[in-house]
């Protein structure tokens, strides 16, 4: 008997990649112009539009007559959209982004006509287990996935069951268009590696990146029928696919990481980092600041916070936050995230005038400050900018601004001669609870750090220099590991690192206090074009690291490296949601490996992450720094990777290209940035208590406060780290459970 395959008819749709955004807009009006006519002529009974709702929105954006028409269409199972807003990535963005991503995608759908859903993540590079979770949070009980698969890790078989999702592996990809050219050897090909790994049941995908549909599939479907010896296409849908397959249980640990078979582009996690900072901290901000405490508040700035999220989630499509696009499209970006960052700012303060407002709150006191503590621990020591300096505090910078009360007053109307000076300052409190709203009385710091030209330490944590050495010391346990910058040429792309010649350690020139406080002290280590500031609080038992980095070359990769006393074999990471363990060959080396015979990807040891990565006993959290690659007993963070071209056709890590050979100065990232890190010592769950310090996920009220003013924000949780708010709950991960939470 042949083998029956279900074939559905598609196309691929980048929002913006090698092309900007009105440009493609342009290609898919004539796209769906096609579709649309061909289903309403029945010459095609189904059409599958990519997973994502975006593409829908643009083109009505100029087609506003034909909504009926695809709302039609939806209802009649004719046409496909979501659940996603965007198909967006799962290893660099957040857990919350990934939920918002859906929700927007399935409210935008569903008043489309839409009902059901797949996971379609078809050209994601490397899909993270997060991904799974966000779905089955949303109800949505199928997948299809290409990139990432290690067909042993699926019991050889495309279809498979990961955290309570039927998944399908598209074996050969969404790409294919044999039949546009009528390429009928070339399908029967197509079709006998498809079924290496299948049933008596395949799945077909016909269409391509940006693709045309394809025209009279009816007729050409049966004429290709009576050329095939060993299968039958039947044109219809993914849906109807996955009620005629049968799936087998894999382990939800499985991650889809794997090249072997298919491109994973590795790169992206490191390409244009200024850019990944930047929407790491919007994000952060909006989901574990913003929203929440809009939330507990009950203010009224829900449309306000859903349109940042709109604003933010469009740049995390493909190709955008990989940052493998043409310079014009991470202008876009970057004005998108312009725009989410003023949002945020304009919230933050009308979010704390509404507070003082309500409890009359106005004039300045010196001696006590309310907390809003938003995040997952206790904290000690805070940073505020005020109009006025705080009894006990500890002034870090003046610079000159209005006085946010003007801004809350809508009678009156700031000046010039308003201009004052705003102080940045530190003040120790005592330990506020999480979850928590208190009036707290300002300590006087008892100072206990001491610095040197050479050293900072207190009582728990020693960073020392000796002879340009670095070392980071665990006083209590007497565990170590050294520090050192390095910098490599590479001759990679943006898809691809691909190093040249060997890792050159920056000279240390000098080290210095750059400031001695009664609360927090810093030793500045000065490299060439790179400052990194070491600072340390009286009772920290973490250094906290401020890199400002002013990049003058072009085609490297710069690294922070630790190194460990013994090799790493293997790595607990930060994932979207929870961690990934991942065990780690050190001894590989992808130099060893170059040039990749075609039509091979080589093997990385460079991973992603969310926030941080522990190996051997040391954490290393990073604020937007993504990537970590292990060598031996080296722990390296990546710091920057500078590249010219979206894909590089002679690329030795990469034997065939990944996109367009366009060249991509901005890409090179000339500019000055600072990325932010915490080094310390300790597990993943003590990695989880130090997140909320290095985003400083709290909200400080100033002013008199004529008595005491106490609540909680919800009911605290402990053993879990609290992502933020989704559909009027808290949302987070136990991590002694190892499971969501949901309060």
């Amino acid at each position: 008997m042949k083998k029956r395959v279900y074939a559905y008819l598609h196309t691929h749709w980048d929002r913006e990649w090698y092309r900007d955004k009105e440009d493609f807009n342009l290609r898919l009006l004539d796209v769906l112009d096609i579709v649309l006519d061909e289903l309403k002529q029945k010459k095609a009974p189904f059409f599958y539009l990519d997973g994502q709702v975006s593409a829908i929105l643009d083109y009505l954006k100029y087609r506003p007559e034909k909504k009926e028409e695809i709302i039609g269409l939806i209802k009649a199972k004719k046409l496909a959209i979501g659940p996603y807003f965007v198909s967006a990535d799962s290893y660099l963005v957040s857990f919350i982004s990934m939920l918002k991503n859906l929700d927007l995608g399935m409210e935008i759908s569903a008043d489309f006509g839409q009902k059901e859903y797949i996971g379609y993540m078809s050209d994601i590079f490397g899909i993270s287990s997060s991904a799974f979770v966000a779905l089955k949070q949303k109800n949505i009980d199928k997948a299809l996935i290409w990139r990432g698969v290690n067909p042993k890790k699926i019991k050889n078989n495309c279809d498979f069951i990961k955290n309570e999702i039927k998944t399908t592996w598209l074996i050969q990809g969404y790409f294919n268009d044999f039949l546009h050219s009528e390429n009928i050897d070339g399908l029967k090909k197509y079709l006998d590696k498809i079924a290496k790994y299948s049933s008596d049941t395949l799945l077909l995908p016909i269409g391509a990146d940006h693709l045309g549909m394809l025209q009279n599939a009816n007729e050409k479907i049966k004429k290709i029928n009576k050329t095939l010896k060993d299968y039958e296409i039947i044109l219809s849908s993914p849906f109807e696919y996955f009620k005629n397959v049968g799936f087998k249980n894999v382990s939800d640990e499985v991650e889809f990481l794997d090249n072997s078979d298919t491109f994973i582009l590795s790169g992206v996690y490191s390409a244009r980092i200024p850019q990944k900072i930047r929407n790491n901290i919007v994000q952060n901000k909006i989901s574990r600041v913003i929203e929440p405490l809009n939330f507990y508040l009950e203010d009224k700035f829900d449309n306000n916070i859903e349109e940042v999220y709109k604003t933010l989630i469009k740049n995390h499509a493909h190709d955008g936050i990989y940052g493998c696009s043409i310079d014009s499209v991470h202008r876009a970006i970057d004005a998108r995230l312009d725009k989410c960052e003023c949002a945020i700012n304009a919230l933050e303060k009308r979010l704390i005038g509404n507070f003082k407002k309500k409890y009359s709150i106005a004039s300045k006191s010196e001696d006590k400050i309310g907390l809003f503590n938003l995040s997952n621990s206790k904290i000690d020591v805070v940073e505020v900018k005020l109009p006025y300096i705080l009894k006990n505090s500890q002034v870090l910078n003046i610079e000159q601004g209005f006085c946010d009360e003007l801004l809350y007053d809508i009678y009156k109307i700031p000046v010039t001669e308003d201009i004052a000076p705003i102080y940045m300052q530190l003040i120790e409190i005592e330990n506020s609870n999480n979850f928590e709203f208190n009036t707290l009385k300002i300590k006087k710091p008892i100072k206990k750090v001491k610095v040197s030209t050479s050293t900072i330490e207190n009582n728990f944590i020693k960073l020392s220099v000796k002879k340009s050495k670095i070392t980071v010391l665990n006083k209590k346990t007497n565990d170590e590991f050294y520090l050192k910058l390095t910098d490599i040429k590479d001759i990679g792309d943006s898809y691809n690192f691909a190093p040249s010649g060997k890792f050159k350690e920056l000279e240390l020139l000098n080290s210095k206090v750059q400031y001695d406080g009664d609360i927090e002290s810093a030793l500045l280590l000065e490299f060439k074009n790179i400052k990194l500031s070491a600072k340390l609080n009286n009772n920290s038992d973490f250094i906290k690291f401020s890199a400002e980095i002013n990049n003058k070359a072009k085609n490297h990769k710069l690294q922070l490296v630790l190194i460990l006393k013994e090799n790493i074999s293997k790595t607990v990471a930060q994932d979207a949601f929870g961690v990934v363990n991942r065990k780690i060959d050190y001894n590989y080396k992808m130099s060893d490996f170059m040039p990749a015979k075609r039509p091979v990807e080589l093997k990385s040891n460079s991973y992603p992450m969310q926030n941080f990565v522990c190996a051997n006993g040391a954490i290393a959290l990073t604020k937007g720094l993504h990537e970590y690659e292990i060598y031996k007993n080296e722990l390296r963070i990546c710091l920057l990777r500078a590249t010219s071209t979206i894909s590089n056709p002679k690329n030795p890590a990469r034997s065939i290209p990944a996109g367009p050979d366009l060249k991509t100065p901005f890409g090179q990232c000339i500019c000055e940035f600072e990325a932010e890190f915490i080094l310390s010592f300790g597990n993943y769950k003590k990695a989880f208590k130090l997140i909320d310090n290095l985003f400083k996920n709290y909200i400080l009220i100033d002013g008199k406060f004529e008595k005491e003013i106490n609540f909680k924000l919800g009911e605290k949780q402990d053993n879990a780290y609290i992502y933020g708010i989704n559909n009027k709950k808290k949302i987070g991960y136990n991590y002694k459970e190892n499971k969501i939470l949901l309060i």
